[in-house]
Protein backbone atom coordinates (compact mmCIF):
# COMPACT_ATOMS: atom_id res chain seq x y z
CA UNK A 1 0.00 0.00 0.00
CA UNK A 2 3.36 2.47 0.67
CA UNK A 3 4.07 2.07 -2.98
CA UNK A 4 0.42 2.49 -4.28
CA UNK A 5 0.56 6.12 -2.99
CA UNK A 6 0.96 8.99 -5.32
CA UNK A 7 4.07 11.04 -5.18
CA UNK A 8 3.56 14.11 -3.32
CA UNK A 9 1.00 12.23 -0.52
CA UNK A 10 2.30 13.21 3.21
CA UNK A 11 3.10 11.55 5.78
CA UNK A 12 2.14 11.54 9.06
CA UNK A 13 3.44 10.07 12.32
CA UNK A 14 1.08 9.95 15.23
CA UNK A 15 2.41 9.14 18.36
CA UNK A 16 0.33 8.44 21.60
CA UNK A 17 -0.07 9.96 25.14
CA UNK A 18 0.80 7.29 28.02
CA UNK A 19 -1.05 4.50 28.77
CA UNK A 20 -2.67 4.53 25.50
CA UNK A 21 -1.71 3.13 22.17
CA UNK A 22 -1.89 3.54 18.27
CA UNK A 23 -5.65 2.68 18.34
CA UNK A 24 -5.55 6.31 20.02
CA UNK A 25 -5.81 8.16 16.45
CA UNK A 26 -8.64 5.72 15.00
CA UNK A 27 -11.11 8.64 14.60
CA UNK A 28 -8.41 10.89 12.56
CA UNK A 29 -7.95 9.57 9.15
CA UNK A 30 -11.67 10.47 8.48
CA UNK A 31 -10.52 14.04 9.68
CA UNK A 32 -7.98 14.85 8.03
CA UNK A 33 -6.87 15.99 4.42
CA UNK A 34 -6.63 13.26 1.56
CA UNK A 35 -4.35 11.71 0.55
CA UNK A 36 -2.43 10.92 3.67
CA UNK A 37 -0.24 8.05 4.32
CA UNK A 38 -1.55 7.89 8.20
CA UNK A 39 1.75 5.97 10.85
CA UNK A 40 0.12 5.40 14.29
CA UNK A 41 3.57 3.21 16.17
CA UNK A 42 2.65 1.61 19.56
CA UNK A 43 4.95 3.31 22.42
CA UNK A 44 7.65 1.21 24.14
CA UNK A 45 5.47 -1.10 26.77
CA UNK A 46 2.09 0.04 25.25
CA UNK A 47 -0.27 -1.48 23.10
CA UNK A 48 1.31 -4.78 20.39
CA UNK A 49 4.62 -4.07 22.26
CA UNK A 50 5.52 -6.29 25.43
CA UNK A 51 4.83 -4.97 28.79
CA UNK A 52 7.89 -3.22 30.69
CA UNK A 53 9.37 -4.41 33.24
CA UNK A 54 9.06 -3.10 36.80
CA UNK A 55 12.21 -0.55 37.64
CA UNK A 56 13.35 -0.84 34.03
CA UNK A 57 15.03 2.66 33.27
CA UNK A 58 14.24 4.61 29.94
CA UNK A 59 14.96 7.44 28.15
CA UNK A 60 13.25 9.39 25.64
CA UNK A 61 16.76 8.91 23.05
CA UNK A 62 15.72 5.20 23.76
CA UNK A 63 12.09 5.66 22.66
CA UNK A 64 13.14 7.98 19.74
CA UNK A 65 15.32 5.29 18.30
CA UNK A 66 13.22 2.83 17.73
CA UNK A 67 11.21 4.75 16.04
CA UNK A 68 13.54 6.51 13.91
CA UNK A 69 13.13 3.89 10.92
CA UNK A 70 9.33 5.47 10.71
CA UNK A 71 11.49 8.54 9.96
CA UNK A 72 11.91 7.31 6.49
CA UNK A 73 8.15 6.27 5.61
CA UNK A 74 8.15 10.40 4.09
CA UNK A 75 10.55 10.05 1.35
CA UNK A 76 10.66 12.73 -0.70
CA UNK A 77 7.32 14.70 -1.22
CA UNK A 78 6.81 17.34 -3.93
CA UNK A 79 10.96 18.08 -3.48
CA UNK A 80 10.55 17.98 0.25
CA UNK A 81 12.02 14.91 2.33
CA UNK A 82 10.82 13.75 5.66
CA UNK A 83 7.45 13.42 7.90
CA UNK A 84 5.21 15.43 9.70
CA UNK A 85 5.42 14.86 13.13
CA UNK A 86 2.17 14.70 15.78
CA UNK A 87 2.64 14.19 19.33
CA UNK A 88 0.27 14.03 22.32
CA UNK A 89 1.68 14.24 25.65
CA UNK A 90 4.48 12.04 26.52
CA UNK A 91 4.32 11.24 22.50
CA UNK A 92 4.51 15.36 21.97
CA UNK A 93 7.62 15.03 24.39
CA UNK A 94 9.06 12.25 21.82
CA UNK A 95 8.35 14.06 19.17
CA UNK A 96 10.33 16.43 20.11
CA UNK A 97 12.91 13.87 20.62
CA UNK A 98 13.27 12.73 17.17
CA UNK A 99 12.84 16.51 15.94
CA UNK A 100 16.04 17.11 18.21
CA UNK A 101 18.34 14.32 16.69
CA UNK A 102 16.94 14.38 13.11
CA UNK A 103 15.46 17.58 12.36
CA UNK A 104 16.08 17.70 8.52
CA UNK A 105 13.63 14.66 8.57
CA UNK A 106 10.87 15.90 9.58
CA UNK A 107 9.15 18.64 8.37
CA UNK A 108 6.54 19.68 10.39
CA UNK A 109 5.60 19.38 14.75
CA UNK A 110 2.16 19.65 15.59
CA UNK A 111 1.95 18.89 19.58
CA UNK A 112 -0.49 18.65 21.97
CA UNK A 113 0.88 19.32 24.95
CA UNK A 114 4.22 18.19 24.99
CA UNK A 115 5.10 16.74 28.15
CA UNK A 116 8.64 18.05 28.33
CA UNK A 117 8.65 19.08 31.82
CA UNK A 118 12.33 19.48 31.98
CA UNK A 119 11.06 23.09 30.49
CA UNK A 120 9.91 24.21 33.92
CA UNK A 121 13.01 23.34 36.07
CA UNK A 122 13.95 27.05 35.79
CA UNK A 123 10.90 28.64 34.99
CA UNK A 124 10.28 32.20 37.34
CA UNK A 125 7.06 30.03 39.01
CA UNK A 126 8.33 26.77 41.00
CA UNK A 127 5.00 25.20 41.26
CA UNK A 128 4.38 23.40 38.09
CA UNK A 129 7.84 21.92 38.10
CA UNK A 130 7.73 20.58 41.64
CA UNK A 131 4.16 19.78 41.01
CA UNK A 132 4.19 17.37 38.78
CA UNK A 133 7.31 15.86 39.74
CA UNK A 134 5.70 15.00 43.40
CA UNK A 135 2.60 13.50 41.56
CA UNK A 136 4.70 11.45 38.34
CA UNK A 137 6.88 10.05 41.77
CA UNK A 138 3.95 8.89 43.60
CA UNK A 139 2.13 7.60 40.90
CA UNK A 140 5.22 5.67 39.87
CA UNK A 141 6.47 4.29 43.16
CA UNK A 142 2.58 3.26 43.67
CA UNK A 143 3.45 1.14 40.47
CA UNK A 144 6.47 0.11 41.84
CA UNK A 145 5.02 -1.73 44.99
CA UNK A 146 2.31 -3.34 42.72
CA UNK A 147 -0.43 -1.04 43.51
CA UNK A 148 -0.93 -0.92 39.55
CA UNK A 149 -5.43 0.10 40.25
CA UNK A 150 -4.50 2.92 42.74
CA UNK A 151 -1.71 4.50 40.45
CA UNK A 152 -3.80 4.17 37.09
CA UNK A 153 -6.70 5.92 39.32
CA UNK A 154 -4.66 8.48 40.18
CA UNK A 155 -3.16 9.18 37.07
CA UNK A 156 -6.45 9.21 35.05
CA UNK A 157 -7.99 11.44 37.77
CA UNK A 158 -5.17 13.76 37.19
CA UNK A 159 -5.36 13.83 33.42
CA UNK A 160 -9.14 13.33 32.54
CA UNK A 161 -10.41 14.91 35.88
CA UNK A 162 -11.97 14.06 39.74
CA UNK A 163 -13.84 10.34 38.79
CA UNK A 164 -12.93 10.15 34.81
CA UNK A 165 -11.42 6.24 36.36
CA UNK A 166 -14.85 5.36 37.93
CA UNK A 167 -16.59 6.12 34.50
CA UNK A 168 -13.87 3.87 33.18
CA UNK A 169 -15.33 0.03 31.66
CA UNK A 170 -13.43 -2.52 33.97
CA UNK A 171 -11.83 -4.14 31.25
CA UNK A 172 -10.17 -0.64 30.05
CA UNK A 173 -9.02 -0.15 34.31
CA UNK A 174 -7.74 -3.36 33.74
CA UNK A 175 -5.64 -2.41 30.51
CA UNK A 176 -4.14 0.68 32.15
CA UNK A 177 -3.53 -0.77 35.51
CA UNK A 178 -1.51 -3.77 33.49
CA UNK A 179 0.44 -0.94 31.85
CA UNK A 180 1.31 1.43 35.23
CA UNK A 181 5.09 0.39 35.15
CA UNK A 182 5.86 1.85 31.65
CA UNK A 183 4.35 5.19 33.13
CA UNK A 184 6.27 5.32 35.85
CA UNK A 185 9.41 4.95 33.43
CA UNK A 186 7.98 7.83 31.39
CA UNK A 187 7.74 9.98 33.86
CA UNK A 188 10.96 9.02 35.31
CA UNK A 189 12.51 9.88 31.76
CA UNK A 190 10.75 13.29 31.35
CA UNK A 191 12.60 14.27 34.80
CA UNK A 192 15.79 13.21 33.79
CA UNK A 193 15.84 15.19 29.98
CA UNK A 194 18.96 17.22 30.41
CA UNK A 195 18.09 18.83 26.69
CA UNK A 196 18.38 22.98 27.92
CA UNK A 197 16.04 24.91 26.78
CA UNK A 198 18.72 26.67 24.12
CA UNK A 199 18.37 23.53 22.18
CA UNK A 200 15.05 23.90 20.31
CA UNK A 201 16.14 27.03 18.65
CA UNK A 202 17.76 24.41 16.29
CA UNK A 203 14.32 23.27 15.38
CA UNK A 204 13.23 25.87 12.53
CA UNK A 205 10.51 23.31 10.84
CA UNK A 206 7.00 24.59 11.48
CA UNK A 207 5.90 23.85 14.84
CA UNK A 208 2.10 24.15 16.32
CA UNK A 209 1.51 23.45 20.30
CA UNK A 210 -2.18 22.56 21.11
CA UNK A 211 -3.00 23.27 24.61
CA UNK A 212 -6.45 22.74 26.13
CA UNK A 213 -7.53 25.91 28.66
CA UNK A 214 -8.69 23.51 31.41
CA UNK A 215 -5.79 21.34 31.59
CA UNK A 216 -3.40 20.82 34.70
CA UNK A 217 -1.14 24.12 34.90
CA UNK A 218 2.21 21.94 34.15
CA UNK A 219 0.68 20.47 30.66
CA UNK A 220 -0.23 24.34 29.99
CA UNK A 221 3.06 26.20 31.00
CA UNK A 222 5.07 23.67 28.96
CA UNK A 223 3.48 24.64 25.94
CA UNK A 224 3.81 28.44 26.54
CA UNK A 225 7.73 27.77 27.45
CA UNK A 226 8.63 26.09 24.27
CA UNK A 227 6.33 28.41 22.10
CA UNK A 228 8.78 31.04 23.03
CA UNK A 229 12.08 29.11 22.51
CA UNK A 230 11.27 27.52 19.29
CA UNK A 231 11.60 29.56 16.38
CA UNK A 232 8.77 28.90 14.09
CA UNK A 233 6.14 28.41 16.41
CA UNK A 234 2.37 28.71 16.98
CA UNK A 235 0.30 28.51 20.28
CA UNK A 236 -3.28 27.42 20.06
CA UNK A 237 -5.60 27.19 23.04
CA UNK A 238 -8.69 25.70 22.65
CA UNK A 239 -11.16 26.55 24.73
CA UNK A 240 -12.93 23.97 26.92
CA UNK A 241 -10.64 21.32 26.70
CA UNK A 242 -8.36 19.49 28.84
CA UNK A 243 -4.88 17.85 28.32
CA UNK A 244 -6.77 14.61 26.90
CA UNK A 245 -8.28 16.95 23.88
CA UNK A 246 -7.14 14.87 20.98
CA UNK A 247 -9.56 12.11 22.17
CA UNK A 248 -12.06 14.18 23.78
CA UNK A 249 -12.80 16.47 20.82
CA UNK A 250 -10.68 14.62 17.87
CA UNK A 251 -12.29 16.70 15.09
CA UNK A 252 -11.39 20.51 16.93
CA UNK A 253 -8.28 19.04 17.09
CA UNK A 254 -7.97 17.66 13.97
CA UNK A 255 -9.07 20.81 12.39
CA UNK A 256 -5.81 22.59 13.68
CA UNK A 257 -4.15 19.76 12.14
CA UNK A 258 -4.96 19.50 8.99
CA UNK A 259 -3.39 23.20 7.97
CA UNK A 260 0.01 21.86 8.97
CA UNK A 261 -0.09 19.26 6.29
CA UNK A 262 -0.84 21.65 3.55
CA UNK A 263 0.99 24.89 4.69
CA UNK A 264 -1.90 26.75 5.63
CA UNK A 265 -1.88 29.21 8.95
CA UNK A 266 -4.76 28.68 11.37
CA UNK A 267 -6.76 30.63 14.28
CA UNK A 268 -4.50 30.77 17.43
CA UNK A 269 -7.68 30.85 19.76
CA UNK A 270 -10.66 28.34 19.46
Amino acid sequence: MLWSMPPTTPTLLCLHCSASNGQQWKAYPALLPAPLRLLTPDLLGYGSAPAWPTGASLSLDTEAQRLAPLLDAGGANDGDEGVHLFGHSYGGAVALQLALRWPQRVRSLTLYEPVRFAALRDDRDPAPWRDIRAFGRMVGGLASIGHHEAAAACFIDYWSGQGAWARLPVTRQQAIAARMAKVGADFEALFDDAVPLAAYRRLTMPVRLITGTTSPAPARRVAERLAQILPDATLVRLHGLGHMGPLEDPQRVAARLAPMLVGEQVDQAA
